[in-house]
C-alpha cells in the first residue's frame, strides 16, 4: 500500500465515509439500487480507465467482458447449481482468458484499429449471447439466478447488496491506485506518452499492456458477476455497444488519466439517468432514446471544452491557484 500518495489516502477516506452514510440519508429503494449499479459501473469504469488513460489503448468490447463475467455466473449457477462464489471464479477467469487471446493476437494493433477490433469482438459476444439458445436461452435471458450467500446470509438487493458491491469497488479502486503509483504505473505512464521513446527505454511495451488489458476485462467480469446476481436475470440487451459507448462516456466525463475520474463519471453518469428518469415522468418527450442522446451530447462538449475530463482539470486549477496563492505569500514575506 505504499504506492498510494497521501492525497490519495485522504480523498478515499472521505469517499468512503459519504458512501457508507449515503444509505442512511437517502433509503428510497430506486435511488438505492442506482447508487449500487454506480458501484458496478465504477469497477467497469476504472479498467476501461486504466487501459485508456495508463496504457493509451482504446476499447469498446469493455461490454462485452461484463457481459462473459455475468453470464459465466448465471449459466454455472442456473444450469449447474453451483455456488455463486465458484462463479465469480469463472466470471474472472474466462474474460481474462478472451482478453489474453484478443490481446495476443492484436499486439500490433494500436489506436483507433484496436478500437475497432475490441467493437468487432463485442458484436460477435452479443451475436452469441442472442443465437447460443442452448446455453444462453437466447433473446430472453437467464432466469432465477441465485442470491450470494455470506456468511450465512443471504445477499438480496437494497442496502446490503449496496454495501457489498461498494465493498469490491473501494478494493478495485486501492489496487488501482496502487497499480498506477508503483513502477508498473509509471511503464504504463510512459506508453500512453510515447510508445517509441518507452521501448527505447527498455520498457516492454506489449508484456504491459497486455497486462492491464487482461486485468481490465478480469474487473469488467466481476462487475458482470455482481450485476447478475443482483438483478437476478440478465439478457443480451445489456450487453450491447449502447453499453461500452456508456462506460467510455464515464471515463471521458470523470478524465481518462485519473482513477477518481472513472469514478466521478461513473458517479455522474448514473446521477444523469436518474435525472432523466425522473424527468420522463413528467415531460413526455424525455425518453431512454433521450438519455443516450444526451450521453452523445456530453461525450461531444468534454471532448471539446475539457478533453482531459472533470477531475484532471479541476486538479490542475486547484494546482495552478494554490501555487499562485503560495507564491504570494512567499513575495509579502520577502
Amino acid at each position: 500500500m505504499k504506492g498510494i500518495q497521501r492525497t490519495s489516502w485522504i480523498g478515499l477516506i472521505v469517499f468512503t465515509v459519504v458512501m457508507v452514510i449515503f444509505p442512511l440519508i437517502v433509503s428510497q429503494s430506486f435511488y438505492i439500487t442506482k447508487a449500487t449499479f454506480a458501484g458496478i459501473y465504477t469497477i467497469v469504469a476504472i479498467s476501461l480507465g486504466l487501459l485508456m488513460g495508463f496504457a493509451g489503448q482504446i476499447s469498446l468490447g469493455h461490454a462485452a467482458f461484463y457481459g462473459v463475467g455475468a453470464y459465466a455466473s448465471a449459466v454455472l449457477t442456473t444450469t449447474y447449481n453451483f455456488n455463486p462464489w465458484v462463479g465469480l471464479l469463472f466470471s474472472l477467469l474466462i474474460p481474462g482468458i478472451i482478453a489474453f487471446i484478443i490481446g495476443f493476437t492484436m499486439s500490433r494493433l494500436n489506436g483507433y484499429y484496436l478500437a475497432m477490433a475490441t467493437l468487432a469482438f463485442g458484436i460477435i459476444v452479443h451475436v452469441l449471447l442472442v443465437e447460443w439458445k442452448s446455453v444462453t436461452k437466447g433473446a430472453s435471458g437467464l432466469y432465477g439466478i441465485p442470491k450470494i450467500q455470506l456468511f450465512g446470509y443471504s445477499l438480496s438487493q437494497g442496502i446490503p447488496y449496496y454495501y457489498f458491491v461498494w465493498a469490491f469497488a473501494f478494493v478495485i479502486m486501492i489496487l488501482s491506485l496502487n497499480i498506477i503509483h508503483s513502477r508498473i504505473g509509471r511503464a504504463l505512464r510512459s506508453i500512453h506518452g510515447s510508445e517509441i521513446a518507452a521501448s527505447a527505454m527498455g520498457v516492454d511495451a506489449g508484456k504491459y499492456k497486455m497486462q492491464i488489458f487482461v486485468l481490465g476485462a478480469m474487473f469488467s467480469g466481476l462487475a458482470g458477476w455482481l450485476m447478475a446476481h443482483m438483478s437476478y436475470s440478465i439478457s443480451p440487451a445489456s450487453f450491447t455497444l449502447e453499453t461500452s459507448i456508456i462506460f467510455l462516456a464515464m471515463v471521458v466525463l470523470g478524465g481518462s488519466i485519473s482513477i477518481w475520474g472513472a469514478v466521478v463519471g461513473s458517479i455522474l453518469i448514473s446521477f444523469i439517468s436518474v435525472i432523466v428518469k425522473v424527468l420522463g415522468e413528467h415531460i413526455s418527450f424525455i425518453t431512454s432514446d433521450f438519455e443516450h442522446v444526451l450521453y452523445g451530447l456530453i461525450l461531444m462538449l468534454v471532448v471539446i471544452f475539457l478533453p482531459k475530463g472533470l477531475v484532471p482539470t479541476v486538479a490542475t486549477i486547484y494546482q495552478s491557484k494554490f501555487a499562485s496563492l503560495k507564491k504570494a505569500k512567499v513575495s509579502r514575506n520577502m
